[in-house]
Order: structure tokens, then sequence, then C-alpha cells
């Protein structure tokens, strides 16, 4: 690689990581005047990132970006059309699904660089919850907010949350962590072929996870780790399996988790998580037959104050565009079957059937690009690169597939 190929590759990471800290590091403007200003100043950032490098390579139009392409147009002909909202709401869910096709699109031109940047990233996300654990349990100074240090605001972690500490790193609370790390780790493992650092790295992004404490970790751990397990079988042994089963039991004995989540959710029933859902859930069961076909819409929540984005990513697509986006849906499912096979297919639903993300951010939308694509058409891909290289040496473009 030449010295020009050096500094297109340093600067198309950069750009990339950039990007994948906007999609997966969620901030907000809380306080007594909350705004959505920071995701509005996220989504034109990211494209304003993307777009130069989509005009150094010409951009194919894959299957899977048809699929959310579509999605994205029902969305918004709901949002502005059948029950119409604010034209810079429109503007909103537009820019995210954008952004995240169009770093989709150009991952397959610098695939090396793109893989680094998830890496980097899982990587600071892990050094930071564990730093802020190490700290906690080996100083006097309490908790340190990492996200109040970034973002200016306080994070909403819990040094006493009956009977455990709740980690958050630099995001705003340990369930936010816990979904989009989790969400990010997937990508992570669809993206990239199976190495040792790759196993190491996803040993403490779960690590990380755990750390958080949460309901949602105690859904996300099994889940990414089940499907690390699928997706390399080939390359696990037996030791590995040991190791992580007994890691994994170690801490649910150890911290307290089963005994707090038990509390949380059996014996304090209106746990706000919880309750959220249950009312979110019952507030749609109650709209008429000919709203569950047309949606509730993506403008507003069915109910007042229930969170209803915490229903999970799956139940909020199919009840707020109702038949529109169940025909969307099942062409992504069928696809998603096809290209990864059923069991495969199973437990990449699994992981936007729990997502706590609203319906347009971007993170959720490129791991459904990557979910559609399956993890054989890039290994293809990725021998494909590695024969280009061989023929033309190192400084071909191919040889960044890898």
């Amino acid at each position: 690689m030449n010295a020009s190929n050096r500094r297109e590759s340093r600067l198309v990471f950069l750009t990339f990581f950039c990007t994948l800290f906007l999609f997966f590091t969620p901030f907000e403007q809380g306080g007594p005047n909350p705004s959505m200003l920071p995701k509005y100043l996220a989504g034109g950032a990211s494209l304003v990132l993307l777009f130069p490098f989509a005009t150094m390579r010409p951009l194919r139009l894959r299957a899977p970006v048809v699929h959310v392409f579509c999605a994205m147009v029902f969305i918004l002909l709901h949002a502005t059309l059948i029950k119409s909202g604010p034209a810079h709401f429109a503007l909103l869910i537009l820019a995210d699904m954008s952004a995240a096709m169009l770093l989709y699109e150009l991952s397959f031109h610098w695939r090396r660089e793109f893989q680094s940047a998830v890496g980097c990233l899982l990587f600071i996300n892990a050094v930071f919850i564990g730093l802020q654990a190490v700290l906690y349990y080996g100083t006097s100074a309490g908790m340190v907010d990492f996200y109040k240090m970034l973002f200016g605001a306080d994070s909403r972690f819990a040094e006493d949350y009956l009977n455990i500490t709740r980690f958050s790193g630099f995001h705003v609370e340990p369930g936010t962590y816990a979904n989009y790390i989790g969400c990010l780790l997937a990508i992570m493992m669809l993206v990239s072929q199976f190495s040792e650092r790759l196993l190491l790295l996803t040993c403490a992004s779960i690590i990380g996870i755990f750390l958080t404490n949460s309901g949602s970790s105690v859904y996300f751990v099994p889940l990414v780790t089940v499907l690390a397990l699928y997706l390399w079988r080939k390359n696990v042994k037996t030791v590995h399996l040991l190791v992580l089963a007994a890691a994994i039991s170690t801490y649910l004995l150890a911290s307290g988790i089963v005994t707090h989540l038990e509390e949380r959710f059996i014996h304090q029933p209106s746990d706000s998580s919880l309750s959220h859902r249950i009312l979110g859930v019952a507030a749609y069961v109650a709209t008429s037959p000919e709203e569950k076909f047309i949606g509730v819409g993506f403008v507003q929540d069915p109910c007042f104050r229930c969170y209803y984005q915490d229903i999970g990513a799956l139940f909020n697509l199919s009840t707020r565009g109702g038949a529109v986006m169940w025909l969307a849906m099942l062409g992504m499912l069928l696809r998603m079957i096809r290209v990864n096979g059923l069991i495969l297919a199973t437990l990449l639903v699994l992981l936007p059937l729990n997502e706590k993300m609203f319906f347009y951010e971007p993170p959720l939308w490129l791991f459904v690009l990557f979910a559609l694509t399956g993890p054989g058409y890039v290994a293809r891909r990725s021998a494909a690169g590695a024969g280009v290289v061989q023929a033309s040496g190192p400084a071909s473009l191919s040889g960044r597939l890898q």
C-alpha cells in the first residue's frame, strides 16, 4: 500500500469511526426542556461525514438496500400522508435511514477500515465501562460519570438500585449501553471472520454488557453468545465453551443479578421498564381493527408517556405501519431466511425483537442490512478480495474487502 492509499485508509477509518460513534452513542438534551435536537444533529453530521466518500466510489443498489429503501418510503408516506407530522421529523427519518444505507454500501469498498472502526468502538466501550467499574470498586471516589464528561448532562447510572450497582460507561444509562453495544457486537460478528483477536474482543464486549446489570443485559448476553457460537461453530473448541460457561455462571452467581431481577420484576411489578411495555401493549390492543390495519402512526405514540419504543423495534414497526409494514417486514424476513438459513435467521430476528430503539435509528437499520446480507456473502467477498490481492498486489482496491 503506497502513501496515498495509506492516507485514504486512515481518513476512511476515522470517518467510519466518527459515524459509528454518532450511531451507537445516543445522547440527549434532557432537563426541564427536553429536545430532539441532538438526534437531528447526529443524523445530519453522519450524512455530511459519509457523502464525500460516496462520490469517490460507484455505489451498487444491493438487494438489502432495496428492502430497507422500500421500508423507508413506506414509513415516510405513512408519516406524511396517512398520519402526518411535522416535516422536520420526516427529514430525520430520511437522514437516519439514508445514513445507515450509505455506510452499508461504503463498507463494501473499505471493508477492512469498516471492521477496524467497529472493533475500535467496541474496544473503547469495553475499556470505559471496565474502568468505571474498577474506579468504583477500587477507590472511594464513587461513580465516575463519563457520559457527563462527554455531553455535559448527567447519566442515569445507579450506584445502588435494589442492592446492585449498574454501570453505563459513556452511555446515558445501563440499558442503553446493553442495547446499542449488543447490536454493534452482532454486526461485528456478521462482517468479520473468526480470529483469536475477535474472540477476545467479543468476550470483553460481553463482560461490558454484563456490567450494566440491566434487564437488557440478561437478554442480549445469551443472544450474542449463542450467535457467536453458531457463526463460529467450526472454530470454537471445547475449552472455549467450558471457559465461557464458567465465566457466565460465575458472574450470575457472584454479581447478584438474578436476585436483583427477581426483586425488580417479580416482587416490584411497578418497575418502570416493565410497566411501560404493559401500558404500550394494552394501548395497542385497545385500538380499533381499522387502526390496527392502517397502523397507529409513526409520529405519535398511542399512549401518553408509555415509552412505546421500549416494547421493541419489531413491535413498533409492525404496529405503527400496519399492513404496509407487515408486507415490507415479511419480504425482509423471507430474504433473511434465504441467505442465512432458518436457524441463523431466527437468532438474528431475536435481536430487533427486544431492541429498545426508535424505529428510525441507524443502528437498527445497519444491523438489518447486514442481517439481510448474510455472513456467507461477506466471506465470499473476503475470499474474492484475497484472490485479487495475490494477483494484483496489496495496493489493489479489492484488498480492502478482506
